[in-house]
């Protein structure tokens, strides 16, 4: 278990769920955020409503509702910046990315939250390419479901 997680095992409830959702939220709305332990943690939340240390269906609403804050943030910065950000993350990703939100839509959202490395740049590419942002929250909401879920 990765050694930033691990003082959780015996922190309060409360503190866990907010360090979790920080976690979660911070891995998409920060473009760096890849580099965060969100499996992990993901991992941690399920192994303490195991041991009955978090509830688990407050857990999984955790997980589901800072995954999708972040994407919110995310996909409000590929809106007010957009390909700017292309050079943060890499022009070759962007591009590549951009290509499968156009031909795509929402089934790309869906399955930009699975893949490392997507889970950060498709929401701001759907920022940046004006998808209608109640599409894209719809595929927020359903691919964060499938991903705290599975």
């Amino acid at each position: 278990m990765d050694s930033l997680l691990r003082p959780l095992l015996d922190a309060p409830p409360a503190v866990v769920y907010l360090v979790c959702a920080l976690v979660i939220a911070a891995e998409t709305a920060l473009l760096p955020g890849i580099v965060l332990p969100t499996l992990s943690t993901l991992l941690l939340m399920g192994f303490l409503a195991e041991r009955g240390t978090l509830d688990f269906g407050l857990a999984l609403t955790v997980a589901v509702a800072s995954a999708v804050f972040g994407d919110q943030l995310a996909y409000l910065e590929g809106r007010r910046w957009g390909p700017r950000l292309a050079r943060r993350a890499g022009r070759d990703r962007w591009d590549r990315a951009e290509k499968a939100v156009s031909r795509y839509g929402v089934p790309a959202v869906i399955a930009g939250r699975c893949l490392v490395g997507l889970r950060t740049l498709v929401p701001r590419v759907a920022g940046s390419a004006a998808m209608p942002y109640r599409r894209f929250a719809a595929g927020s909401v359903v691919a964060a479901v499938l991903w705290a879920g599975a």
